[in-house]
């Protein structure tokens, strides 16, 4: 993961202050993906700054974008890693986060760090057709 000061700079830059604790939580999260991205193919993106940049920081712009009132459900179709579900929910843990994905794979990971941060969610094994067709 950058370095702290780095990543408040990059949090200023979009808009976003930084809440106490959270840069742990980033952290932790960049490290799960580094470490399970050697067994299973999460992402191609996965150098400490593209991690910052192009997956946390670009899931971070719509919440700059948008006003997601208070306690919103937000559903990450094709989860993969988790982007941009995740890094929106350690920034607003309000949110109501549902990961739907057809890998079953990702979101056994999902799981695993969504549980080491303390972050609530549900998990749906689908292809997203599927769900849509069965809404």
């Amino acid at each position: 993961m950058i370095p702290q000061p780095e990543f408040t700079a990059l949090m200023s830059a979009i808009g976003l202050p930084q809440a106490a604790g959270q840069y742990g939580r980033f952290a932790l999260y960049c490290r799960a993906l580094q470490e399970w991205n050697q067994k299973i193919n999460l992402t191609t993106i996965t150098d400490d700054e593209g991690v910052a940049v192009k997956h946390f920081a670009d899931s971070l712009l719509p919440l700059t974008m948008a006003e997601l009132p208070q306690g919103a459900s937000l559903v990450d179709v094709g989860s993969g890693a988790g982007f941009p579900g995740l890094p929106m929910a350690l920034v607003r843990p309000d949110l109501r986060l549902t990961f739907l994905d057809s890998l079953q794979k990702r979101l056994t990971f999902l799981e695993g760090v969504t549980a080491a941060l303390g972050v609530p969610a549900a998990f749906v094994h689908t292809r997203a057709e599927e769900a849509g067709r069965d809404a």
